[in-house]
């Protein structure tokens, strides 16, 4: 908290500064928001670590306001996006400092500075590459699909030279993915549920636990090609049990290599990406817990079938390294992964009424191992200032699956935004 207020109060400084030596007044934006989940399936079974999931009907109810500035001069450019959040079922009122950069160019180089959302790969919903921290709780209680991207505390540093970009991104605070957690609103598949007493490990700021990663890209005869390297960790949590007993929770070490392209041919948009996830913490593949190496692999395809209809799908296979030995060193009630994940997608994305109304669907399911998700929505545009979305997130397949563990959160969301 006082992190966040020592930000916060840095930011109001920087703002002043630049509304001071602006030739334009602040520009002002944002909006409020009131957005609902209401859960559609109850759950068959409840862990004691579980029971909030088990006695909730909503798995969302909030109402949030955001502000946002973004004064620019002609060599720079401050960005503050601020939300005051009333989660209205568990009685709370916070605050989050969504992004909050400033920008400064120059002839052969950009530089942007602080809180801000990084996003690399080609993939819809698969992300290979994109390696940066995600909100998959906001994902699957229904919040607009941007919240699904967190912010990282970074320097992002990119050159520009004979038609070729370089991005290098340092990030000394590791910000973990927000992922549902015991005695939490969502019920998920927990194979140490049986253990109360928890404690998480986060890599601690230091020059050694500095994230890395870097980006070369350019356009190709007609192709956007770009080569990925990034030294980090983890952004999911491995667990092992300590004496008591009690779970530790920590975030193994990650190496990811990875390329990606995406043109225009057979009359739409195709893209490929690529990368293999080199788990430094456990090469032999012999801790359960730790994810093992994998090689991963998509392809996708999107085109306008007619006029304000668009079609898109991806295949997408993830090969784990190792594999017999995970087998032998799979625990009691961990989920038994197959050698490959194959997962296929399709989204259609149709635009009515003047494009005022969007009626969109997205599905997910992975062939071999039975899990899969369904999200079909519907957007209208109001005015130029409301809009009001209604949709369902479902989610099912074995308990134990990827997806198929969140089938109990499955819901009916509403979202109500007015933008100023």
């Amino acid at each position: 908290m006082k992190r966040g207020r020592a930000v916060l109060a840095g930011l109001l400084v920087a703002v002043a500064a630049g509304v001071a030596a602006a030739e334009e007044p602040l520009p002002l934006h944002g909006f409020v928001q009131t957005a609902s989940a209401y859960r559609l399936v109850r759950p068959r079974a409840c862990p004691p670590t579980q029971r909030l999931a088990c006695d909730e009907s909503f798995v969302l109810g909030e109402g949030r306001a955001r502000l946002e500035v973004d004064p620019r001069g002609e060599r720079w450019g401050l960005v503050a996006k601020g939300e005051l959040i009333l989660d209205a079922v568990g009685g709370e009122v916070e605050g989050d400092l969504r992004e909050g950069y400033l920008d400064l160019r120059f002839p052969a180089l950009d530089l942007r500075v602080g809180r801000q959302v990084i996003t690399w790969g080609v993939g819809d919903l698969i992300f290979i590459t994109d390696v940066f921290p995600k909100d998959w709780v906001a994902f699957i209680s229904g919040l607009p699909l941007e919240y699904l991207k967190k912010g990282s505390d970074a320097v992002s540093a990119t050159g520009h030279w004979a038609r070729t970009s370089l991005q290098l991104v340092l990030i000394p605070r590791f910000e973990p993915d927000t992922l549902p957690e015991a005695g939490g609103r969502l019920r998920f598949h927990d194979p140490m549920a049986a253990i109360e007493a928890r404690r998480t490990d986060e890599p601690s700021p230091a020059l050694e636990r500095t994230e890395a990663g870097a980006r070369l890209f350019r356009n190709l005869l007609g192709w956007d090609v770009s080569l990925y390297a990034y030294r980090g960790f983890f952004h999911a949590p491995a667990g092992e049990v300590e004496s008591g007993p009690r779970l530790r929770l920590f975030f193994p070490r990650l190496d990811v290599y990875g390329a990606s392209a995406q043109g225009a041919a057979l009359g739409g948009v195709v893209s490929f990406e690529a990368g293999y996830y080199d788990s430094r913490s456990d090469r032999s593949g012999r801790m359960a817990a730790v994810e093992n190496s994998s090689v991963r692999l998509l392809a996708g395809y999107q085109r306008e079938l007619v006029p304000d209809l668009t079609a898109s799908g991806q295949y997408s296979v993830q090969v784990m390294q190792g594999h017999d030995a995970y087998m032998r060193a799979r625990g009691p009630g961990m989920a038994k992964r197959a050698a490959a994940r194959h997962v296929l997608t399709l989204r259609l994305t149709q635009l009515l009424l003047h494009q005022t109304l969007r009626l969109g669907v997205f599905a997910l399911a992975s062939p071999n191992e039975g899990d899969w998700y369904l999200g079909p929505e519907a957007r209208y545009q109001i005015t130029d200032a409301l809009s009001a979305t209604l949709g369902i997130n479902a989610f099912g397949g074995p308990r134990r699956a990827e997806y198929g563990q969140f089938e109990g959160n499955s819901n009916l969301f509403a979202v109500v935004r007015y933008a100023f």
